[in-house]
């Protein structure tokens, strides 16, 4: 009956109704036949019975004085009135036929003679014979209590099983009749129960969907009006639920946009803090050393002592070293070159001192010339391939990392990847939980500009970082980001 499980309410009562119309049909249908045919069987029994008690009681004295010709009128007359007598058998005494209803002898039913086995018929008995006619009835009667012989008389079924068969006709003609308006009956009174339940299907969709304007009809004071009621409530409280639920989202939104501005402040702060911190190294610090490193050499040049000599040469050289750090560390600070000439030639020259002081190649995708880029969409990215380059040094044993970066009309697509032993999901959940802010900070930094940050697994079995932010952020229709 899984069926059933697709249907409507409507369909379903409908669908019980005609089952059990159907059922109960059968169950009359079997009494009323098992009934009729029982009836018919007794009444069959009781007819044969009385005719062949007639003809014994009539034709006693036509056998004793052998007028068979009376005893054949007798019994085709009698035959005659009855048609369910489908043939009258008269035996004699011996057991011998002495007459009966065929025109002809040959024209006896195979068997029938045989059907009894006894000669000698002391008192009434019925049997029922199967025959290709259908069964028959067959009464045997004696007469004179069997010294003249008995009668048979065969009741045929047939005609009674007409009349049955048109009797259970009218009551399958009834039933169904019965059925159609028990049917209507039903449709009408499950349109009345399923139309305010369909209306609050119809109103429970639309809410749904986002209209919160629609309520239940309560027509009636019955279950179906007290869950339109109820339904209405249930609205209510949720459309009450929405206004908190709203105003929340306006709060965390508003409090997602200070975020987003504080640490934009702080990134802003912090870049002009490096970059004074990068002039200062550069102008102040590198002039002292410069200073310094000429003090050294006149000193060394004026010594007379040859061991204070070489001891200031070390010294100067000691000082020329440190002066270089000082101004690589200005340059990575704060590099003049993405300034003055743009993002390309800051990651070329960035690549070229990382492949110096890391031994690691570096493979540049890069467009040949310089494209004009926001300044703070140029930061962002240069900082992003900073930090990438930087965690291949610390995390991965990479020997080769390639960067590409791609300018369309309004996206700049950054790619890092580098051949190490890549990064695994439980590796970035433990660097979340030990604060580990690199892969966090360049998601913020692609983030605030309105861009995406994927970090994933290349091909190679190394890391991928792929970045994409728009040219114009206000025009951008790209939003969020994936780890």
């Amino acid at each position: 009956m899984k069926w059933m499980n697709n249907l409507k309410i409507n369909q379903k009562i409908l669908a019980a109704i005609m089952l059990s119309s159907l059922f109960l049909a059968s169950i009359f249908g079997w009494i009323i036949w098992d009934s009729l045919t029982n009836m018919m069987m007794e009444d069959l029994a009781k007819r044969g019975t009385s005719i062949a008690k007639n003809i014994a009681e009539t034709s006693s004295d036509y056998i004793l004085f052998d007028d068979q010709y009376s005893v054949d009128s007798l019994i085709n007359e009698t035959k005659k009135v009855d048609e369910e007598i489908r043939y009258i058998l008269v035996f004699n005494s011996r057991g011998r036929l002495y007459a009966h209803t065929f025109s002809n002898p040959e024209m006896l039913p195979k068997g029938i003679l045989k059907a009894r086995s006894s000669q000698v018929v002391a008192q009434p008995q019925h049997i029922i014979l199967s025959s290709d006619e259908g069964n028959i009835h067959d009464v045997a009667v004696p007469i004179e209590e069997g010294e003249v012989g008995y009668v048979r008389v065969g009741m045929s079924e047939e005609k009674s099983l007409e009349y049955i068969y048109s009797r259970i006709a009218k009551l399958l003609m009834a039933t169904l009749f019965v059925s159609i308006g028990a049917i209507g009956i039903a449709y009408l009174a499950t349109r009345m129960i399923t139309k305010p339940i369909n209306t609050l299907v119809d109103v429970a969709l639309g809410i749904s969907a986002g209209n919160l304007s629609l309520r239940a009809e309560e027509t009636s004071s019955d279950e179906i009006g007290e869950l339109a009621r109820t339904f209405n409530e249930m609205t209510n409280h949720l459309i009450n639920s929405n206004k908190e639920v709203d105003y929340l989202l306006k709060e965390l939104q508003h409090k997602d946009l200070l975020r987003d501005k504080l640490i934009s402040k702080l990134l802003s702060v912090q870049e002009d803090e490096r970059k004074r911190i990068s002039r200062e190294l550069h102008d102040e610090t590198s002039q002292a050393l410069t200073s310094l490193m000429v003090t050294m050499r006149i000193m060394a040049n004026e010594a007379k002592d040859s061991e204070q000599r070489e001891l200031l040469y070390t010294s100067r050289d000691i000082a020329a070293g440190i002066l270089r750090q000082i101004r690589d560390l200005a340059v990575e600070l704060r590099p003049p070159i993405l300034d003055k000439m743009g993002l390309v030639s800051a990651i070329k020259k960035y690549a070229r001192n990382f492949e110096e002081n890391h031994q690691i190649q570096v493979l540049l995708f890069v467009p040949q010339e310089d494209v004009a880029i926001a300044e703070h969409i140029t930061l962002a990215l240069y900082r992003i391939v900073q930090e990438s380059m930087n965690n291949v040094v610390k995390h991965t044993n990479a020997t080769e990392i390639r960067i590409g970066l791609e300018i369309s009309k309004q996206w700049i697509d950054l790619t890092v990847t580098d051949n190490g032993q890549g990064i695994h999901k439980a590796s970035f959940e433990k660097a979340k939980q030990q604060n580990r802010i690199g892969i966090h900070g360049m998601k913020e930094r692609a983030e605030l500009q309105g861009g995406t940050f994927l970090i994933r697994a290349n091909e190679k079995k190394g890391t991928e970082i792929y970045v994409s932010m728009p040219l114009n952020p206000e025009r951008s229709d790209k939003v969020g980001a994936e780890t």
